[in-house]
């Protein structure tokens, strides 16, 4: 599997933060760290091999279904 580009990464991170205030998941661990990681992506920060790998993994599980 190739590599996610910053950019590609970026924009899916922040479409998925859009996506859970629109689901009233804002303040949910999930959401948090996803808006965190949208922070460091966009100041040019790198993120470690876990952070991409749970953020890679929230953005193809996109927002959970509320109960």
């Amino acid at each position: 599997m190739p590599r996610k580009s910053r950019e590609l990464r970026l924009s899916q991170a922040a479409a998925l933060v859009t996506a859970y205030e629109e689901a009233n998941f804002s303040d949910d661990y999930r959401a948090r760290f996803t808006r965190d990681m949208v922070s460091r992506l966009e100041r040019n920060k790198g993120l470690s091999k876990r952070q991409r790998e749970w953020l890679d993994n929230l953005i193809e599980e996109g927002v959970p279904a509320p109960k």
